[in-house]
């Protein structure tokens, strides 16, 4: 979710089949399938894979025996689970890094926000951003449609680079203005 801005439900819902370690590009797919659907008319998209996601992912999936449509994260995201049960499930996970902010107001969601900050810090374009997300507008519709076919993947690699190396982002709390 930190990753790429995806929902719970999203993240929660990826079977073994939607990530790729061993291709040319890695990448993860986030599309409709019996564990997931995807709300509000969001984006089916191909999201690559950079460290440090790849090699956890790699690592884990490497110590998992998984058949293709076996969740991959079967407490989380398996079954009928509403999004609200999958977030509160994931926010025993998240762990805060930075020194003096208030605990309560980190959640599976705001790691959305988090995502969005970083792009616009790494200086990834809104569309790819949007697309990267999953949010569905005329953008990123535009991307998907070019995706394999005009923007070359490394582009999408390239920037998901960038965001990774973002350290500085978002939120005041706590922060002069002076």
């Amino acid at each position: 979710m930190a990753y790429c801005g995806a929902p719970a439900g999203e993240a929660g819902g990826l079977q073994r089949q939607d990530v790729m370690i061993n291709d040319a590009v890695p990448y993860i797919c986030f599309r409709n399938h019996k564990e997931r659907i995807m709300g509000k008319k969001r984006l089916e998209r191909i999201i690559p894979l950079v460290d440090p996601l790849l090699g956890l992912l790699a690592d884990y999936l490497s110590r998992a025996d998984l058949n293709r449509n076996e969740p991959i994260f079967p407490t989380y995201g398996g079954g009928r689970h509403s999004s609200a049960d999958r977030s509160k499930k994931l926010s025993k996970h998240i762990v805060n890094m930075r020194s003096g902010f208030d605990n309560s107001q980190l959640s599976p969601y705001s790691l959305q926000h988090t995502f969005r900050d970083r792009a616009v810090m790494a200086g990834v374009p809104s569309s790819v951003t949007e697309y990267l997300m999953g949010h569905r507008t005329k953008q990123s519709s535009a991307l998907r449609e070019r995706y394999g076919t005009g923007l070359p993947p490394q582009e999408l690699v390239k920037w998901m680079v960038d965001i990774q190396e973002v350290t500085e982002h978002g939120h005041f709390h706590g922060e002069s203005l002076d």
